[in-house]
């Protein structure tokens, strides 16, 4: 009964934005199309629609609603229609390269393959024309998220690929939230690797029936880096400690780099006494999901957070906040340099940056059908509800759109959320070498040799899964044969000369 009530509803609510913009817009907010056949509106079928894919893991049953609400509203402020297109999280590198080969794709969030190789592979739109004339409500709303020095983390030989995710990563531990509080773990505490040692070693005495550690997603231990800079390579063939003297920056073998070494090697002994997943290398789910599901007590994250209390768990910092190039580029919107339309993308991803009520459609979706809107101005899913059955559970994921912060946030993050998000984002460190992209044009077949070295041992060293006092030394002499010395070389060539020029 809700439902259909509700559908009744978000038109009244749609009905009554339109009709507050027309009131308020003199004249300003007009279609493109409008304005161009002077007749005062265009027809739906007469707009370009505008495809923005990106990935998902949450319900999205109720998308034809969503998208409808959207496209009242951008046809009557800009003469676009959005479509809607979604692919699981898990395979999203793939999808992603699949959607960038034809002309359907429009608007695309890049998530889980290095900026650099879309480039290189010809897949992405030069955006610099577009950024440098956009409009002043694109201009105003983007500063605000987006800095000039953000963006040299999507800018390769002076060409701007991409709007970036702006800012960098903690390094988190979600913890089932009932066990964490029974050993007295407190939210948004910092808690040591060694500390955390002993965490699992209490937890796997007490909960032997689930996994105590559990990877953050599929095979991956955690989607950051502790304390390498991998120099905008995300395989890291070649990287620099993140809190080296920027005046003397050694590119070096990640399976050679002390902090790593030492992480591995406290991974592997959480392996071997059991608090790791055994199947670790063949796991396709996502950790949160395991512990919302009583099936495990704790996996990394990373990311930004305000509130320490996330759907059941309990979140605490294992990794000072910092920004480099992959954190900063690893989640950013780009076009696709085989759009059919463009001049309608870029528009679309202006009004994604600056539209209020747009964005607020996107993330959270419709009030009162999606989400009731709090006193506080956070909003929450529907009672007994939530982002697996709510019809449109966008705002689990809000870090998936280019300017979430004009949605309402959660009532879980709270109030303050995109405040606290600023202030992080323009003061967190910021490593040596970011805005640094490494370009393996000169060593192609060296680089693509040591990747596939990278990807047999990386996630299985980070998770325990094999020993390293065998197979780093191993993993070292592929990564030789495969031609690391020369790959290093050029990175570190590369890397002085921009250190030159900064």
């Amino acid at each position: 009964m809700r439902k259909k009530f509700g559908r009744w509803i978000a038109a009244l609510s749609v009905a009554a934005v339109l009709a507050t913009a027309a009131g308020c817009s003199g004249g300003g907010q007009e279609s493109a199309q409008a304005q161009q056949n002077g007749d005062g509106q265009a027809s739906a079928e007469d707009m370009p629609v505008v495809n923005f894919c990106t990935p998902n893991v949450y319900d999205i049953s109720e998308i034809e609603m969503v998208e409808d609400a959207i496209n009242e509203l951008a046809g009557e402020r800009y003469g676009l229609q959005i479509k809607l297109t979604f692919a699981p999280l898990g395979n999203w590198s793939q999808q992603s390269n699949m959607l960038l080969s034809g002309d359907e794709a429009d608007i695309i969030v890049l998530y889980g393959t290095p900026l650099l190789s879309y480039v290189k592979n010809g897949q992405l739109l030069a955006l610099n024309d577009y950024y440098e004339n956009a409009s002043e409500e694109f201009k105003s709303a983007a500063a605000k998220v987006v800095t000039d020095e953000d963006l040299k983390c999507a800018t390769i030989n002076g060409n701007l690929y991409a709007m970036v995710n702006s800012g960098g990563d903690y390094i988190f531990l979600d913890i089932d939230e009932d066990i964490a509080r029974e050993f007295g773990i407190e939210p948004g505490q910092r808690m040591s690797l060694e500390e955390m040692d002993a965490f699992l070693e209490k937890a796997h005495e007490a909960y032997p029936e689930r996994y105590t550690l559990v990877p953050q997603g599929n095979t991956r231990m955690v989607n950051g880096e502790f304390a390498w800079d991998g120099l905008g390579d995300s395989e890291y063939v070649g990287v620099t400690s993140s809190y080296a003297d920027s005046d003397n920056l050694v590119v070096e073998n990640l399976f050679e780099l002390q902090e790593f070494i030492d992480f591995v090697t406290l991974s592997r002994s959480w392996y071997e006494k059991g608090y790791m997943m055994a199947d670790c290398l063949s796991n396709t789910e996502m950790g949160s999901s395991m512990i919302q599901n009583d099936r495990a007590v704790c996996s990394f994250n990373n990311g930004f957070a305000n509130n320490f209390n996330k759907d059941g768990m309990i979140r605490v910092i294992v990794g000072e906040g910092k920004a480099d190039t992959d954190s900063c580029s690893g989640l950013c919107w780009a076009i696709n340099a085989n759009s059919k339309h463009p001049d309608a993308a870029w528009k679309m991803m202006e009004v994604l940056f600056y539209d209020e009520d747009v964005v607020r459609l996107l993330v959270n979706g419709i009030e009162g059908e999606h989400y009731v809107l709090n006193e506080d101005g956070t909003a929450s899913y529907p009672e007994g509800e939530d982002y697996n059955n709510c019809g449109w559970g966008a705002m689990t994921e809000s870090f998936l759109f280019p300017n979430k912060t004009l949605s309402y946030p959660r009532q879980e993050d709270g109030a303050d959320y995109y405040e606290n998000l600023y202030e992080f984002t323009s003061s967190c460190y910021r490593t040596p070498a970011f805005g640094f992209f490494f370009d393996s044009s000169n060593v192609t077949d060296e680089y693509s040799a040591c990747c596939n070295v990278m990807s047999k041992y990386y996630d299985a060293l980070m998770l325990g899964a094999v020993d390293p006092d065998e197979i780093l030394p191993q993993a070292t002499e592929e990564l030789k044969a495969a031609g690391l010395d020369k790959v290093i070389a050029e990175k570190q060539s590369q890397l002085d000369a921009w250190l030159a020029q900064q």
